[in-house]
């Protein structure tokens, strides 16, 4: 890196995927609402639709100034473009604080310990940040190899298990489709989160390398969910954790705690997006203010992830299946991949013919 705080276009999507990543294994239909329109089909065809939206977000980026989201930061209008999306990137680092909380208290401790557990999360990540998206960077390589060898000892744990009569190509109404595609693209902060990186990086990402990233992520959901399938076929979809479910459902006496592997890569991928999403949230945040990032921002952020964490989690039970319903509108990824870029993008022009 020689010091340049660059880091590459693969880098990056390595660091995303790992973010996403978290996501896909820790899909819980129970929390997340709408786990009946999500299928190996929609899935698919909910890549297709990322891709081809992330393309057009990364041209509408192009600015006199070079690549970026976010117009010259002078003014109001920069104001408002860094204040919505710092409240974007808030958003995924609340809905990932939250699914942590929540798996950790159903699946390891009991409910008293949720406190603790959200302490400690947003303690690490900002610990985590603080390292900068550089050193974030050079263990994304290290950390996609383990994810790799941890699934690979996950699938070999469940291979006996797999029953290939579960498998089935449900077929939805044109509306369950529709809303199933829209889905999967809804939940994908990620989207939004490399437009935002694009002035970290020393290249400028093609149009090719957008679409190989979204059909990888694609393709992961989609074998994570014909695993989940195979494994537990419709009683999966009854379970809160039908990922975790089936991980620890395993027979395979050679693997005796396969569900301790799931969970140490489950709690790495969810530091890892925690991370990612604070270190855009206190960059954005000192930006509103046209001050350097520092450490301090990195740890404000931290403190408001985690106070709007517990509000949800130990709150009314409508306040996170209303959180989680508003995510599932898809308004925060579409805003931050295309509508706030294109808006940038008409003033940017408009700043050139003055």
């Amino acid at each position: 890196m020689e010091g340049s705080g660059k880091i590459s276009v693969s880098q990056l999507f390595l660091l995303l995927f790992l973010s996403r990543a978290f996501s896909l294994v820790a899909y819980s239909p129970s929390f997340q609402g709408g786990g009946e329109k999500i299928t190996l089909i929609t899935t698919l065809l909910s890549g297709g639709l990322q891709a081809l939206l992330l393309v057009a977000g990364v041209f509408l980026c192009r600015r006199r100034t070079g690549n970026s989201p976010l117009i010259v930061p002078t003014g109001g209008p920069y104001r408002v473009l860094g204040g919505l999306y710092w409240l974007f990137a808030m958003v995924v680092c609340v809905y990932t604080a939250v699914n942590f909380i929540s798996f950790v208290t159903a699946a390891v401790y009991d409910y008293r310990y949720g406190g603790l557990v959200a302490v400690t999360l947003a303690a690490a990540g900002a610990l985590a940040a603080s390292q900068g998206l550089e050193g974030l960077a050079r263990g994304a390589g290290i950390l996609t190899v383990l994810l790799g060898l941890g699934c690979a000892v996950i699938a070999l744990g469940l291979w006996r298990q797999y029953d290939w009569l579960n498998f089935t190509f449900r077929l939805l109404s044109p509306g369950d489709t529709l809303r199933g595609v829209w889905q999967g693209f809804a939940r994908n902060g990620e989207l939004f989160a490399l437009l935002l990186l694009l002035p970290c990086l020393r290249g400028r990402p093609k149009a090719v390398s957008c679409a190989v990233w979204t059909a990888g992520l694609a393709l992961a959901s989609a074998a994570v969910q014909l695993m989940t399938m195979l494994t537990l076929g419709a009683y999966g979809g009854r379970k809160a954790f039908p990922v975790f479910t089936a991980v620890t459902s395993a027979g395979f006496r050679a693997f005796q705690r396969l569900d301790s592997v799931f969970l140490v890569i489950w709690v790495v991928l969810g530091l890892v997006k925690l991370a990612v999403f604070l270190f855009l949230a206190s960059g954005l945040s000192a930006g509103l203010f046209f001050r350097p990032r520092n450490i301090k921002w990195i740890w404000g952020n931290a403190a408001v992830v985690l106070a709007a964490s517990l509000a949800l989690w130990r709150g009314p039970e409508g306040w996170m299946e209303g959180f989680h319903t508003a995510v599932s509108t898809g308004a925060v990824t579409l805003l931050g991949v295309l509508l706030l870029p294109l808006w940038g993008k008409l003033m940017d022009g408009g700043r050139a013919k003055e």
